[in-house]
């Protein structure tokens, strides 16, 4: 058995992925039993008929609720130990920590703090005369360039 898979969803072929990848898009419920998975991408397969995934099948179709919503919080990759400190949390509180307007004060340290640590952008006026005094050399010197005669040497004597 393959290690890495390829499967079908949406009329979208993604992978090579290992097997544990579509297993836990299964418990989350990003993949459904009825997306093709393959192995070579040339032979698919529903993941409800694939041997390999016989047990998150078996898993999912039981309607153990408990078991199944413990294997999506096992599943989820997101920031776990937060989720499971606002599971604890009344749902008002858990809404409250939302960020909303800020004090005044907060504000304007922000703005100072923006000020201290980010680098002025100053102007240098002086780059931009030189770089002027230079165009201006360079216009001259085509301006009044005029070739000086070389003086002609023969080897002949006349």
């Amino acid at each position: 058995m393959s290690m890495l898979w390829y499967y079908r969803h949406d009329h979208q072929i993604t992978g090579p992925i290992p097997l544990h990848a579509i297993e836990r898009y299964l418990i989350l419920g990003r993949l459904g039993l009825d997306d093709e998975v393959s192995e070579d991408k040339t032979s698919w397969q529903t993941i409800r008929d694939c041997p390999a995934f016989a047990a998150t099948c078996r898993l999912i179709l039981e309607g153990d609720e408990a078991r199944l919503v413990a294997a999506r919080r096992f599943a989820d990759e997101r920031n776990q130990a937060r989720r499971a400190s606002l599971q604890d949390q009344p749902e008002e509180h858990r809404r409250s920590d939302r960020r909303g307007d800020e004090p005044p004060e907060l504000s304007e340290l922000r703005s100072h703090r923006a000020d201290l640590f980010e680098p002025h952008k100053e102007k240098s006026w002086m780059g931009y005369i030189l770089i002027a005094c230079l165009i201006g050399l360079v216009t001259l010197a085509i301006v009044f360039y005029q070739p000086v005669n070389p003086i002609k040497i023969s080897l002949t004597r006349h």
